[in-house]
C-alpha cells in the first residue's frame, strides 16, 4: 500500500497564511523576496519539501565597457545558495518544519562541528 498524498491545495494555503506568494502547479512553488534574499519553498505530494534561498554573498561589481560605438554596463554579482530538505508526513507537519529550516538557515546549523 503507498503512502497516502498530501494535498497541494492545503500545503499551499497553509503556506499563504504564513505570508508566502504561492502557485500550485504539479507542486507547490511559494516565494518571499526581501532584504536577505530570494527564499523559495518547493513541496510534493509526496511530502518532500525544500527550502532555497539565494543571497548575497559579497558586493556587485560594475564597469562600463565600450564596444566599438557602444557602451556596455557590466555587473557581477556574487550570490551564495542555500538549500534545506525535509519531508513531512502530513499537511499540519509544514508549518513546524518551516519553522526548522528557517532556524537552521539564520543559525548556520550546518557550520556546528
Amino acid at each position: 500500500m503507498s503512502p497516502r498524498r498530501l494535498d497541494l491545495s492545503v500545503l499551499a494555503e497553509i503556506l499563504r497564511r504564513e505570508g508566502w506568494d504561492v502557485v500550485v502547479a504539479e507542486d507547490v512553488i511559494a516565494r518571499r523576496e526581501g532584504p536577505h534574499g530570494v527564499w523559495n519553498i518547493y513541496a510534493d505530494g509526496a511530502g518532500r519539501v525544500r527550502l532555497e534561498i539565494t543571497r548575497e554573498a559579497g558586493m556587485p561589481q560594475g564597469r562600463r565597457v565600450q564596444v566599438g560605438e557602444r557602451e556596455y554596463r557590466v555587473l557581477r554579482e556574487l550570490h551564495e545558495v542555500i538549500n534545506v530538505f525535509t519531508t513531512i508526513p502530513n499537511e499540519d507537519a509544514l508549518v513546524e518544519a518551516l519553522h526548522a529550516m528557517e532556524d537552521i538557515v539564520w543559525r548556520k546549523l550546518w557550520e556546528a562541528s
